[in-house]
């Protein structure tokens, strides 16, 4: 497990630095990049987590927030 979790955080921080690398060359991404490093970041600091209940109960948040993103995106059309 414990590799899982560096992978996770090592992942997180590079998709990070792309993000900042990103919102200092087009300002018109800060607030993207801003809200994916939140994700990022929180998705890396739970899986640390050592309790087992708070974990499941966070995973299952990230998973309901990622399907009702995913609802939201194909009601709004993609709004390409």
């Amino acid at each position: 497990m414990n590799l899982i979790r560096t992978l996770i955080t090592l992942g997180a921080v590079f998709y990070i630095a792309v993000m900042l690398a990103q919102a200092a060359g087009n300002a018109s991404v800060l607030v993207q990049a801003g809200i994916g490093i939140a994700v990022l970041a929180a998705a890396a600091v739970i899986t640390w987590q050592r309790e087992t209940l708070a974990l499941k109960n966070a995973e299952m948040a990230l998973l309901w927030a990622s399907v009702l993103g995913f609802v939201v995106y194909a009601l709004g059309g993609g709004l390409a």
